[in-house]
């Protein structure tokens, strides 16, 4: 079907009172007038012509919609992408023009906002977590291999962003490292990421690279090993009497 009649074929799908694109299910008044589920839920009259609502189903129109092209809920904030409705909401909820949340370990924080927001938020609210460099030398304080415990910072490099997720998880005897890239999944693949851990005075080092991750669910990230995973016990050589764990941490563009 030409984009210009499936257009034209999605706007009689528009309910007469939201004025919404309807979905199914799809249902008729008693005159034969569509109206979408959400309008029959708060009113038992058709908007048009006042009859009663039923329970009978428009079919036609439900396959219709089946088989259409639907815009992103995001399109008024610059997505173009449309989808049949079997896929509309696996991208709406990964969709990098939707409304994204504050960090994970900010729990209190409500804020939400557009991409392009995210890091004018950070440094405002919790500028402690944000770092605006490819390479960074960092330090872990307290580091504790009997404890857990959890933090997220943002990176800004390279004009882009990245999440970067660090877990340490006493009871597994593990340290779990993440970077995910904020935006399109196909740009993930354009980046890597390296910890360099290393020990003063005794020239021990250790070198982990590897790939950066689209914004799949951290933890099922976790689970799967597919990232950096440390034995804490051997972390344990490089922790200093101060309880610090020094290290070097980077993003690069490989593509």
């Amino acid at each position: 079907m030409a984009s210009a009649d499936g257009h034209r074929v999605i706007n009689l799908l528009e309910c007469p009172a939201c004025h919404q694109t309807m979905v199914p299910p799809v249902f008729l008044c008693e005159s034969g007038h569509n109206v979408c589920s959400r309008c029959r839920g708060q009113r038992p009259n058709c908007p048009y012509c006042d009859s009663r609502v039923t329970e009978n189903r428009n079919r036609l129109a439900e396959t219709f919609a089946e088989k259409l092209p639907y815009s992103c809920v995001n399109q008024n904030v610059g997505c173009r992408q449309k989808f049949l409705l079997r896929d509309l909401a696996f991208h709406e909820a990964a969709c990098p023009h939707r409304l994204y949340c504050c960090v994970p370990c900010r729990p209190r924080c409500k804020w939400r906002g557009r991409k392009f927001q995210i890091l004018e938020h950070m440094k405002d609210e919790h500028k402690e977590l944000v770092w605006v460099k490819a390479y960074n030398s960092l330090v872990y304080d307290n580091f504790d291999h009997k404890t857990d415990y959890i933090c997220t910072h943002i990176l800004s490099a390279y004009r882009e962003m990245f999440w970067c997720h660090s877990k340490r998880d006493a009871k597994q005897g593990k340290l779990f490292e993440v970077i995910q890239y904020i935006g399109r999944k196909e740009k993930a693949a354009e980046f890597e990421y390296e910890f360099e851990f290393y020990s003063k005075g005794n020239n021990r080092t250790a070198i982990f690279r590897n790939k950066v991750h689209s914004e799949d669910d951290v933890e099922n990230i976790y689970e799967s090993g597919d990232c950096l995973v440390l034995d804490l016990s051997m972390l344990k050589y490089f922790v200093t009497e101060k309880k610090q764990l020094f290290y070097n941490f980077k993003v690069e563009k490989v593509l």
